[in-house]
């Protein structure tokens, strides 16, 4: 209150020095140029007083593009106090608002772009650590370890849920469990030889199938095959778990099956 009480004598002083002034301008005939002064004085201490201000009080603060658009405010909303972020177009984005009861970060999938999508990430020094993604096919969570391969990722996208492990040294197998509405698999691959690896399958209505390859492309299915490239052709077994296919890397194969062997 004492500072609020000087400036305010401080402001009456010098408009009274510059009546003086402008009366002697007057004399002068140069009265005009009295205006842009006064104005320049007020200007200064109101600028003043907003910069040492330590507090400002409002009901609402909101912040609006070049076009007018309202892209951010800061108030009090039914849900409680926070903060919203919209697009150009008005839709609400980001919504960070916490009540007596909880607090809430909410992120709005766009409905007006092209491509909608949302998601909220974790950094360390610019790199990515984990993140969760979602749009309008399915959504995804990622954790990656400061390493370059380590990476859990678990995905929903249409149908299909999966997920995949992966270790940090490029030698270390990763392993990929899905499902979707014909089949539950759980694959066995290597990083750096991705063609190498193994698959187990439940398709449905109940059929399984173990199926194993190497990095020369020699292939081995036991139970049903669902690669048209194994398919045993006419006069085999079908729908049986009770099946070996043998396939070797220059396209010769051989099927089993408990009533026929064939070459």
């Amino acid at each position: 209150m004492n500072s609020e009480v000087q400036e305010n004598e401080l402001l009456i002083h010098r408009v009274h020095q510059l009546e003086k002034e402008v009366r002697r301008m007057k004399q002068a005939g140069v009265a005009a140029a009295a205006v842009p002064i006064l104005l320049l004085i007020v200007f200064q201490i109101h600028d003043h007083r907003k910069l040492t201000s330590g507090r400002v009080v409002a009901n609402e603060i909101a912040l609006t593009d070049n076009d007018g658009n309202t892209r951010v405010r800061l108030a009090v909303f039914p849900e409680g106090s926070g903060l919203e972020i919209y697009a150009a177009s008005g839709e609400r984005r980001v919504q960070l608002v916490g009540s007596g009861e909880q607090a809430n970060l909410n992120l709005y999938l766009p409905v007006t772009a092209v491509h909608e999508a949302a998601a909220v990430s974790f950094f360390h020094d610019n790199l990515l650590l984990s993140s969760f993604r979602t749009d309008g096919t399915g959504a995804s969570l990622e954790m990656h370890s400061k390493a370059a391969h380590g990476t859990v990722a678990l995905a929903l996208e249409g149908n299909t849920a999966s997920l995949m492990l992966s270790g940090t040294d490029e030698k270390v197998p990763k392993l990929r469990l899905s499902s979707d509405p014909t089949q539950a698999c759980t694959a066995l691959g290597g990083i750096e030889e991705s063609s190498a690896g193994s698959s187990l399958c439940l398709h449905s209505p109940g059929l399984p199938s173990l199926e194993l390859a190497d990095v020369s492309g020699n292939r081995a299915v036991v139970g049903i095959p669902h690669s048209s490239d194994l398919n045993a052709g006419p006069g085999s077994s079908e729908g049986s778990a009770a099946s070996l296919i043998l396939k070797h890397k220059s396209g010769s194969k051989v099927h089993v099956t408990p009533r026929n062997q064939k070459e």
